[in-house]
């Protein structure tokens, strides 16, 4: 079942009021005056994917005007002059700002989702022109078939060769990749879904069954495995994964399942941060407020609790990237809990 929310429905109530503190939050901290999404973690540059989590985070919120600065930023500073998408990254310290033309596909579908949800919401034919050109860019250049199997690329290039695809499993926004579908019709984006569930469900590896930050597959096809040169982790970026999946109501799905028991697993530190999924190692720090808000969103989900509970606050976390899986967590659980309100 597709959420009410995610086919374009605002928030309201009580649903809205918490999306405005929490949006509050974040704006308060890490978006500049001229709409600028600040990861103040890593030397205070600028990602796509931070910009469109602020921009959905304003939607949410209502706060349109921020919205629009936000996106007049995004489409000044990181769009791509070949086609729709937005590159990566924007460093203040480099002349000239973007070094890297290539997208990350994450960041270009949080931002094609925020456009088309606004573009009902808010009455703006444009949003949705710029949402579909968007979705249209990604399914030219970043869904490619692979074997028996459609996937998503992290980026239009850089991620195949002769021998291997790569593919980061967090990337998979389910619950956006629906609006997109919606708004830009395509059997492919349902292949996609189809395809990319099937996908995490065959690549959890180690003790806890987990997925990993970064995946390969044979360029011809065949059985995915952890891929070579990135860390063999369930960490930063795979920590996405269970909350992707929540947040397009597929709380039952063995990943989330896998990542509740890992996260429950004692030890003197709290909640592991990650693990090392060939040799089942954690680190000698706990899970940052982001990690542990996606814990608390996993479990009330899966539990089917009608309220959240100890789930940390934006202003909980020290820094961007905890603060914006924190900002995701509750969006995606006022997003569920306006599902249960709609008839």
């Amino acid at each position: 079942m597709i959420p009410a929310v995610l086919a374009g429905v605002a928030l309201g109530g009580a649903g809205h009021s918490r999306a405005q503190a929490d949006w509050i939050a974040f704006e308060r901290r890490f978006v500049l005056p001229e709409g600028r999404v600040v990861d103040n973690g890593n030397r205070n540059v600028s990602h796509s994917e931070g910009q469109g989590y602020g921009l959905l985070g304003a939607l949410r919120a209502g706060d349109q005007p921020t919205f629009d600065r936000i996106l007049t930023w995004t489409m000044n500073n990181l769009k791509r002059p070949t086609d729709a998408l937005c590159a990566w990254r924007w460093q203040p310290d480099t002349s000239p700002n973007v070094t890297d033309l290539n997208n990350a596909s994450d960041g270009d579908i949080f931002i094609a989702w925020a456009l088309l949800e606004a573009s009902r919401i808010w009455s703006n034919p444009l949003y949705r022109r710029m949402g579909q050109a968007i979705g249209r860019d990604l399914l030219r250049r970043c869904v490619v078939q692979v074997g028996p199997r459609w996937v998503l690329l992290p980026g239009a290039y850089g991620f195949q060769s002769r021998a291997r695809v790569v593919i980061n499993p967090s990337y998979y926004a389910f619950a956006a990749l629906r609006v997109i579908a919606q708004h830009l019709p395509d059997p492919a984006w349902e292949r996609l879904e189809r395809d990319g569930l099937a996908l995490i469900r065959d690549s959890r590896f180690g003790m806890y069954q987990l997925p990993p930050d970064w995946l390969e597959l044979p360029s011809d096809g065949g059985r995915s495995v952890m891929a070579e040169g990135w860390p063999k982790r369930f960490s930063f970026d795979a920590v996405r994964v269970p909350l992707n999946l929540v947040w397009a109501g597929l709380a039952r799905e063995p990943a989330v399942s896998a990542a509740i028991r890992f996260w429950a697993t004692p030890t003197q530190r709290g909640m592991p941060a990650w693990v090392e999924l060939m040799t089942n190692v954690t680190p000698s720090y706990p899970a940052s407020p982001g990690i542990t808000a996606i814990a608390r969103l996993s479990e009330a989900a899966q539990a089917g609790e009608g309220e959240l509970r100890r789930m940390p606050r934006v202003d909980a976390a020290q820094d961007y990237y905890a603060a914006s899986l924190v900002l995701q967590a509750r969006l995606a659980w006022h997003d569920l809990s306006l599902t249960r309100q709609t008839p």
